[in-house]
């Protein structure tokens, strides 16, 4: 079995001309958008043996107000609550929203039922450790529910990715020790900084989702230098979470891509990634924080 920490699905408004192009550079396209619905993620999902997927409303533009992103979490827990055996979501907010923000969070959490809280710092243009995002944190914290920050290179104008650098979320870690906090992407391509990061703080978890290379032939090699780091520099993969990034990237991209980095490391050390390893990281580790949030 597979959970899968990272996927979005959002209303077909929403989506923007560069996503369109997207979509069809990849041939994901067709003209239902049947992609970002539930039943394109499930779709999905059963051809790769992945049991239950979380959700992640985003920010998938810059400029989104409080009041478009609660649309988005609407859809996402309406869409959730189709398959609420498959599927659980989390809820997103405005960085800089304040009282409203909080209202929407509040909503998100207590009224629509999502387990946790995505953040977008390109999209959204904001620092992660910025002040004004404190009382969010704090709310957080207070549920006892995650937050998933996407860190990492975008790649992709007028994106800034400075605003994604992992280590941003140093600061939040040590101002908030009991808030479990997800590092989206593993902050790719600075996994030097998500490694030392998850080796300081106990309550930073990362997702591999999205790392793979453009180069074929080495498509899975991202993967080796992320799964090496953070083997050497934190000890284990005990916090390390899969995801994929749907539907911007089909689920069996990062099972194979996984897979062959695991040949590639065990060649080079044997047993360097178990199998019990890669069932931490496909299942039990997601498994795991599932669960304390339910309790």
């Amino acid at each position: 079995m597979i959970i899968d920490i990272h996927t979005h699905i959002w209303p077909k408004g929403f989506t923007t001309d560069n996503l369109i192009k997207y979509f069809k550079s990849r041939g994901l396209w067709d003209e239902s958008l049947t992609v970002i619905t539930a039943e394109g993620l499930l779709r999905e999902m059963d051809k790769n043996s992945i049991s239950l997927s979380i959700i992640s409303s985003v920010a998938i533009q810059q400029g989104m107000t409080n009041q478009d992103l609660d649309e988005v979490n609407i859809y996402v827990s309406r869409e959730i609550k189709k398959h609420p055996d498959r599927l659980a979501g989390f809820c997103t907010v405005d960085p800089f929203g304040g009282s409203k923000s909080i209202e929407i969070l509040k909503k998100g959490i207590e009224d629509l039922g999502h387990i946790g809280l995505k953040l977008h710092p390109p999209f959204q243009e904001f620092y992660p450790y910025d002040k004004r995002c404190f009382p969010i944190y704090e709310k957080m914290q207070e549920y006892k529910m995650p937050v998933l920050f996407h860190c990492g290179s975008i790649g992709v104008l007028p994106f800034k990715d400075d605003f994604a650098k992992p280590s941003h979320i140093d600061e939040v870690a040590c101002n908030f020790p009991d808030l479990p906090i997800i590092i989206g992407h593993s902050g790719k391509i600075w996994f030097d900084d998500t490694a030392m990061l998850m080796r300081k703080h106990k309550n930073i978890y990362a997702d591999i989702s999205t790392n793979l290379g453009r180069n074929e032939e080495f498509k899975f090699m991202p993967l080796v230098w992320l799964l090496s780091r953070i083997k050497i520099w934190a000890g284990s993969f005990d916090r390390v979470f899969f995801g994929t990034d749907y539907p911007m990237y089909l689920p069996e991209e990062t099972i194979k891509g996984l897979i062959d980095a695991k040949n590639y490391l065990n060649n080079e050390n044997r047993d360097f990634i178990t199998d019990e390893d890669i069932n931490k990281i496909t299942f039990l580790n997601a498994q795991k924080l599932i669960s304390s949030i339910s309790s």
